[in-house]
């Protein structure tokens, strides 16, 4: 996403997400932080099904959902592309994997298949979630110029934890139960201040045993990791700490 950004400048534009879910909800809360103008996001759920998780998107921007899937027929589903989602104007184009209907990346390189067609072999940027790495060949000369993989966290804990013994520790005790994330309430001192002067505030549990300051929840409850050094605790309603508590 963040190349993305740097790719269209300060906003991203008009964006359609192919395969969303009511689960990738954060998604569009990402997006939007970034500065996409509007989304269109295309699923398999019926519109009733997913508007009650799009109340709160909506009041921060433009966002239309349709229902529809390449699983109807890629010459239909790139006709629909064309038609409802002008997807030859997209920005960009974020294809998910959509799991349940066969081999999850062989459904999306449909998908992009679709994409094309609808854009007469010129479509925007395309990024795919490739399940398998191995598979990314296979979406050569499909316009996809980036392409992430859900997994790819997970591997680089693994190699760090095959170099880095803290890390390994690290992952051993939250893996055995020795570790603990917990929400914990936003010290009246620090509302007005940043979650950079939250990380030197809190550093410790009541009984005084070390702890490790991971994130926020804003105003909206949501859970924001990481939020960067200069993010504002102000309407934030608690801190995602992590603990050796065992409760």
């Amino acid at each position: 996403m963040a190349e993305l950004a740097a790719t269209h400048g300060e906003g991203l534009g008009r964006l359609v997400v192919v395969n969303w879910a009511p689960e990738a909800i954060g998604l569009v809360r990402a997006l939007q932080g970034l500065g996409a103008a509007s989304l269109v996001l295309i699923g398999t759920h019926a519109a009733a099904a997913v508007e009650a998780s799009l109340v709160a998107a909506r009041t921060r921007g433009s966002v239309e959902y349709l229902a529809a899937s390449v699983g109807d027929g890629v010459e239909v589903f790139a006709e629909f592309l064309g038609r409802a989602a002008s997807v030859a104007t997209a920005g960009s184009v974020i294809v998910l994997p959509h799991r349940g209907r066969g081999e999850t990346d062989a459904f999306s390189r449909l998908t992009c298949t679709a994409i094309h067609r609808a854009c007469r072999g010129q479509p925007p940027r395309i990024v795919v979630a490739v399940e398998d790495p191995e598979a990314t060949h296979e979406f050569a000369g499909l316009g996809v110029t980036t392409i992430f993989y859900p997994g790819f966290l997970r591997a680089a804990l693994l190699a760090h934890a095959c170099l880095d013994l803290g890390v390994l520790r690290f992952m051993l005790a939250l893996l055995r139960g020795g570790l603990r994330v917990q929400s914990w309430p936003l010290p009246p001192e620090l509302r007005e201040r940043s979650f950079r002067d939250a990380c030197l505030a809190v550093e410790t549990d009541p009984e005084g045993r070390p702890v490790t300051l991971l994130g926020l929840f804003d105003a909206e409850q949501t859970m924001v990791v990481n939020p960067g050094p200069g993010r504002s605790l102000a309407g934030a309603t608690g801190l995602l700490v992590l603990t050796g508590q065992d409760t």
